[in-house]
Order: C-alpha cells, then sequence, then structure tokens
C-alpha cells in the first residue's frame, strides 16, 4: 500500500487574463508537503495537447515544495478553461487546478 501524505497548493485556479493567442502563456503553482510521508507526484495530466507541464521527479520530503510550471499554446483566439490533474500519494489524489484565460 502507498502511504499517504498531505499536501497544501497555493492555487486551484489560474486565470491567464487576456493574451495575444500566437504567444505561448507561462504559470506556475506550488505543492507544499504537509503531511509526515514523503510526496511522490505520479504523474500531471493536462486536458489538451495546448497544455503542457513541467516539474521534478523527485520525492518531496516533508515540509518540502515541489513547483509545477505549465506552458498554454493556444490554438486559436477565444476563451480556454483547462483541467489540469495532478496524481499524487495524497487521499484526494487526483488534485485538480484549473486554467483559464482569453487568446485573443
Amino acid at each position: 500500500e502507498v502511504m499517504k501524505t498531505k499536501i497544501n497548493i497555493d492555487k486551484t485556479s489560474i486565470s491567464l487574463g487576456r493574451f495575444n493567442w500566437q504567444i505561448e502563456q507561462k504559470a506556475t503553482f506550488t505543492l507544499k508537503n504537509t503531511g509526515n510521508r514523503p510526496l511522490a507526484v505520479q504523474d500531471v495530466d493536462t486536458s489538451c495537447g495546448c497544455t503542457s507541464v513541467e516539474y521534478s521527479r523527485r520525492p518531496v520530503s516533508l515540509k518540502d515544495s515541489l513547483v509545477i510550471k505549465i506552458k498554454y499554446k493556444a490554438e486559436s483566439p477565444g476563451y480556454f478553461n483547462k483541467d489540469i490533474a495532478i496524481y499524487c500519494n495524497v487521499l484526494s489524489s487526483p488534485v485538480y487546478v484549473k486554467l483559464s484565460g482569453k487568446a485573443q
């Protein structure tokens, strides 16, 4: 059985606001390990190919944090609302972060 831990996430929703749809947008969010076991992120899944993520695959020790970098490249102008699912060893896994904005 996988040892569960607890996390605190600094943002569950990220708005990129209005931006030129041809320019890639970047954002970050942070997971802090607040439990008493190392945090292991197995996977981070995005709801479309226009969104990519980058993060360290190393376990996050107690009281340490993991920064997840997001890149969003609009395929066309318009509003968007995307989900990012973080699969990790917490009871509420997957944890979701919403990414939204208006590419114009």
